[in-house]
């Protein structure tokens, strides 16, 4: 959370455009914040983009969507770039490696690693098991270290309940590095030591 990955794949996408590099826009309809078919950064910027369902076959959208292009007398696209890529199912991971392998497109993926309780999204662990590289997007704690959990707090308190996933809520997540988030753990007695 807050740490500029969908401003990045906004950047991304303008370096494309200004280049003539032909690219599209996914992101999860699991992130309602900011309505359908359009990925917002927190610092103001926006493009409109294909919201991918739960149950779409990635793949399949892709081929479809070339064939449409084709017919249009447009170029097939060099990239994908996809938005809370946390939020898709470990086969829609694959299916987008089927689109790097098969379909000759680059796919360059921006999300979470891990939800409020530290453990890693469905998405996140199998795109971590098949990318061909990751790039880690560096977030701070208070504390001044790098931020490796995304704590959820309650009334001022860390807490570890509730559903693995909840849009928006910014002032719900807190970055904290391992150590802040294990002593939070300890103070609110969700951690025995």
């Amino acid at each position: 959370m807050n740490g500029g990955k969908s401003g990045l794949l906004l950047m991304q996408a303008h370096q494309f455009e200004e280049s003539g590099i032909p690219f599209i826009c996914m992101k999860s309809a699991i992130d309602t914040r900011d309505g359908e078919d359009m990925i917002v950064s927190r610092i103001g910027i926006q493009r409109e983009c294909i919201t991918i369902g739960t149950d779409d076959d990635l793949y399949n959208l892709m081929t479809s969507l070339i064939e449409d292009l084709s017919l249009q007398g447009l170029r097939t696209p060099c990239w994908v770039l996809v938005d809370e890529a946390q939020f898709l199912s470990a086969k829609q991971v694959e299916q987008l490696g089927l689109v790097v392998d098969n379909l000759n497109i680059n796919v360059m993926c921006y999300g979470l690693r891990t939800d409020f309780l530290s453990r890693l999204f469905e998405g996140s662990k199998r795109l971590m098991e098949l990318a061909d590289e990751i790039d880690e997007i560096k977030t701070t704690c208070s504390c001044g270290r790098k931020a490796i959990a995304n704590a959820r707090f309650h009334n001022g308190e860390i807490t570890t309940e509730g559903e693995q996933i909840m849009i928006g809520g910014n002032e719900t997540y807190v970055p904290l590095c391992r150590k802040c988030y294990f002593d939070a753990m300890v103070k609110s007695t969700l951690y025995d030591e």
